[in-house]
């Protein structure tokens, strides 16, 4: 099956959390299969940081990227994707002609469509894609949290859509991208079944339960992958030592490397990959964080977003305790590879992808349980056998201090359950291959 792919993001190429990963994950399972991928994204001056040359001349709309796998092709719009940054000049901010930018990129896109059997559509970036072609397309929604509005008339002019075919995008209003790609898509996906029964529910969906409602087919819920040749803690070169649930000394060594590499206090070490945002929870430890670090609690925090100031007020006032540093994917690996247990209080959380490298690398996570982290991590209280780490069901900072004070007092009193819940998410099989099948059933009914 010959496949476009579009998206804002596709790693290693551009990435700013799990949208990059997961879209790279499902195209690079599917080329594996021996079908023909190719993914659209925009051309990034951030792009550039990944040593990749723009060949091509000037006049080029798509240039190719290296990739061993895909057919990557990046769109050419200076005047749009120029300019600092992805969504925005820094981590956790957005430019406001957002709308204008992606705009321009989704009608791009659909000029390469009717070449392609089918069109993958990933996030209001790329929903209006949906309004523009003829071609099948489903459409996935990642983060339903954002819309992506702008004006509507002049968003209708850049996509160079007519009265009937905009109004799958008018939201009270306004264009919105990411009801275009509800309303407009043969299919819609989102990343856990969980997160796909939110969607349909007022309280959860972000305004969206009527056009849920509306359309033809129910979303569907399929679990995130994480791509398990390349995250693997057996041949992972980043990491002092290898390691696997048959010999976890590496594990031991590669926690020491961290403690000497950050100069962190030992401690119970929890982590955190991602982005310094409120959705991901992170603002339920600022009244807490001070007693937690006195019990002995010690965290590492990788990434930036708009609770930066917080978050380093707590590396000030706890120092050797509490470290914040910016993402690279070295720090992820040797994060997920050395903390004891990985920290991911989010409010919501259509999938998430932290918490499935953290299993992988034997780091058991500590979840507010919703969205896909309902569907992926099984919380203590269902016994050794089965259990894969700890979770909370009251969104509150008192909620989320119990989960992790008694995370800590299992690490330290309970070594044979710590063990259990190591060997337990190390032992579940993360990898697409599966998620990719269910896909491939969804491409199959609207061919």
């Amino acid at each position: 099956m010959k496949v476009l792919f579009a998206s804002a993001e596709l790693s290693p190429h551009v990435r700013t959390g799990g949208l990059g990963d997961a879209v790279a994950g499902l195209a690079s399972a599917l080329a594996r299969k021996g079908h023909d991928i190719t993914v659209a994204l925009p051309a990034y001056s951030d792009l550039s940081p990944f040593g990749l040359d723009l060949p091509g001349t000037e006049d080029e709309s798509w240039v190719t990227l290296h990739d061993d796998l895909l057919r990557v092709l990046a769109w050419r719009d200076d005047a749009a994707f120029d300019r600092p940054g992805v969504y925005g000049p820094t981590p956790g901010t957005g430019y406001d002609d957002n709308w204008w930018r992606y705009g321009r990129f989704s009608a791009a896109v659909a000029e390469l469509a009717p070449d392609y059997d089918l069109v993958h559509l990933h996030d209001a970036h790329t929903g209006a894609v949906s309004l523009l072609v003829d071609v099948p397309t489903v459409f996935t929604i990642h983060n339903a949290s954002h819309h992506l509005l702008g004006p509507f008339d002049a968003a209708a002019d850049i996509l160079g859509i007519g009265a009937e075919a905009s109004a799958g995008m008018e939201w009270y209003g306004q264009a919105n991208y990411l009801k275009a790609g509800i309303v407009g898509a043969d299919r819609v996906t989102t990343v856990s079944p969980s997160h796909a029964a939110e969607l349909a529910i007022e309280a959860t969906s972000f305004g969206l339960s009527g056009v849920v409602a509306s359309i033809e087919h129910p979303i569907v819920g399929v679990l995130n992958g994480i791509d398990v040749t390349q995250w693997d803690p057996q041949t992972d070169s980043v990491l002092p030592a290898e390691f696997d649930l048959t010999d976890m000394s590496g594990r031991t060594k590669t926690r020491q490397a961290l403690l000497d590499d950050t100069g962190l206090n030992d401690g119970v070490i929890f982590g955190n990959v991602g982005r310094m945002a409120r959705q991901k929870g992170l603002d339920l430890l600022d009244p807490i964080i001070g007693h937690l670090v006195d019990q002995g609690m010690r965290l590492v925090l990788i990434g930036n977003g708009e609770l930066d100031v917080m978050v380093d007020a707590w590396v000030d006032n706890h120092p050797g305790d509490v470290l914040h540093l910016p993402y690279t994917e070295e720090w992820a690996r040797l994060v997920s590879g050395g903390i004891d247990a990985y920290l991911m209080p989010s409010e919501f959380e259509p999938c998430g992808l932290g918490q499935l490298y953290a299993m992988r690398y034997g780091a058991p996570p500590v979840v507010h349980i919703t969205g896909g982290l309902a569907d992926s991590v099984v919380e203590f209280s269902a016994g050794p056998d089965k259990a894969t780490g700890f979770g909370f069901t009251d969104y509150s900072a008192a909620g989320l201090q119990e989960a992790i004070v008694r995370t800590m007092d299992v690490y330290r009193d309970d070594r044979d359950s710590w063990s259990s819940l190591q060997r337990n998410g190390m032992s579940i099989d993360w990898s697409w291959a599966a998620r990719s099948e269910e896909y491939l059933a969804i491409y199959e009914a609207i061919r």
